[in-house]
């Protein structure tokens, strides 16, 4: 994996916490990079991190059997009303009708 020079991380307006995530993530490349942040997503793939958002983590709650299609359906509902993500109401949309095919 490459170092990431920390004028990289700074000028893609990282916050100190994506900064060193993205530090940590040198030392442990087995993790995940957990982020909902364009630009930190960017950047760990860039890295070759595997990297994963709100989304990514409630479809893989779904394959693990910690929550059922149903729950992620109902989370994936009050996101727009409850929660600070920014996700497009038309991707959003397309995951829950995928979600509700698959029950």
């Amino acid at each position: 994996m490459t170092r990431v020079p920390s004028f990289i991380l700074r000028s893609l307006s990282l916050d100190l916490g994506e900064q060193t995530a993205l530090t940590l993530m040198q030392n442990h490349s087995e993790a995940i990079f957990l982020t909902d942040d364009a630009a930190a997503r960017l950047t760990a793939v860039t890295l070759g991190y595997r990297v994963h958002g709100t989304i990514g983590v409630l479809l893989r709650a779904i394959r693990r059997n910690l929550k059922t299609a149903y729950d992620v359906i109902e989370i994936l509902r009050s996101v727009a009303r409850q929660s600070t993500l920014h996700i497009r109401p038309k991707l959003l949309e397309e995951i829950i009708e995928r979600l509700e095919k698959e029950i």
